[in-house]
């Protein structure tokens, strides 16, 4: 993914506040303006982005450089590698990352310079090193959270590679639902998951979320998968998210190890409405937190506990980003938001019920990017 565009909003976003150079330490920062994804982040393979002026450097551990220069060919940003690991000399990727930083930075630098820097993302022997070696006058901005406003609306190349995550996962929750058989357990169906998805991504994923049985007694919302045993009345919750070049996907769908329950069937059919009804609520200029109140109002005028999660939430380079479906957040719905929504009914020790769909939201409503089954058997 070239970035391109994200670089650009990146770029006006500090010109308006007379930023002309920025350090960016934030893993999904460097994720968002590069496109490039550095196994083990900022703990074992730190990167930065360095900001001048309208160009920009990204610095990378010598491990990943050439990958990192196929993605900088792809217009706009330059790559400086650092020495990572070495038989050479004590490994100290801190030092040298900094060390390289200094040197791109020195020639443009001038003491009047406000530097802005991601600073809540810089290690202690990072910071210290880019101070020491960033001698002088230098106003040095904290910027962090500057990006989170502009990563919620996607671009087309973002928009692209979630489709593609939402078509993986689909595949996986077509696995999950034949899985979901009296006598198989809860890892079961997880690992039938796993499969699928990775035997139609033809490489290793990372996946997601919750894959649990209705009947546990003190937390049947969500979480990882166990060995409990599903039974044959018992409900199943599979709420799945994949990882795809680095952006999520999200998605739940509720399914029956048999024949649904009286009770199941009518819990389910009310959280379709509900679901379809929060979805008809999503368009550009509407509120967050009102979104979220009139589908908490629609779940307890239908005489049920209102489930204690959100309502949704945006996806993206996380699993949870804005804007968030809540009771508090005033944020407005706008076009290029990718969003989800997620009501659930939870009786503790007897069943649950949840179903979520992604959407995109567009100048009109919202375009449905989940494709997955969640009807009734």
């Amino acid at each position: 993914m070239a970035a391109n565009e994200q670089r650009q909003r990146a770029m006006k976003r500090l010109e308006a506040d007379g930023i002309e150079q920025a350090i960016f330490a934030n893993p999904l920062s460097v994720r968002w303006l590069t496109g490039l994804d550095v196994p083990g982040g900022s703990a074992e393979n730190p990167a930065l982005l360095w900001y001048d002026r309208g160009d920009f450097t990204l610095l990378v551990e010598s491990s990943f450089a050439a990958q990192a220069a196929s993605f900088g060919a792809q217009k706009g940003c330059a790559v400086r590698d650092y020495l990572g690991y070495t038989i050479q000399q004590p490994i100290d990727r801190p030092r040298f990352l900094a060390k390289a930083l200094a040197e791109v930075a020195d020639s443009s630098l001038e003491e009047t310079d406000v530097i802005g820097v991601e600073t809540q993302s810089l290690s202690m022997h990072l910071w210290w090193a880019v101070r020491h070696l960033l001698p002088g006058g230098y106003d040095l901005t904290p910027i962090d959270g500057w990006l989170e406003p502009l990563r919620a609306l996607k671009t087309a190349e973002e928009i692209a590679t979630i489709r593609e995550g939402f078509r993986l996962t689909d595949i996986g929750h077509s696995a999950g639902r034949n899985a979901v058989q009296a006598g198989a357990r809860e890892i079961d169906v997880w690992t039938a998951v796993q499969s699928a998805v990775e035997q139609a991504a033809g490489k290793r994923m990372t996946l997601g979320n919750d894959c649990i049985v209705g009947h546990r007694p003190t937390n049947n919302i969500g979480g990882p998968p166990g060995d409990i045993v599903i039974r044959p009345d018992d409900s199943f919750i599979l709420d799945l998210s994949v990882i795809h070049n680095g952006y999520w996907t999200d998605s739940c769908a509720t399914y029956y190890a048999g024949e649904p329950t009286a009770q199941q069937v009518t819990l389910h059919k009310f959280v379709e409405e509900a679901l379809a009804y929060a979805i008809s609520l999503v368009k550009p200029g509407a509120v967050a937190k009102e979104i979220d109140h009139k589908v908490r109002d629609f779940m307890a005028r239908g005489g049920y506990k209102v489930y204690p999660h959100h309502t949704g939430h945006g996806i993206g380079l996380t699993g949870h980003e804005a804007a968030r479906i809540v009771p508090y957040n005033e944020e407005i719905i706008q076009p290029g938001m990718v969003l989800m929504l997620e009501p659930g009914i939870y009786f503790p020790g007897v069943t649950s019920v949840r179903l979520e769909d992604g959407m995109l939201v567009t100048e009109t409503g919202v375009e449905v990017l989940s494709g997955h089954d969640k009807s009734l058997p």
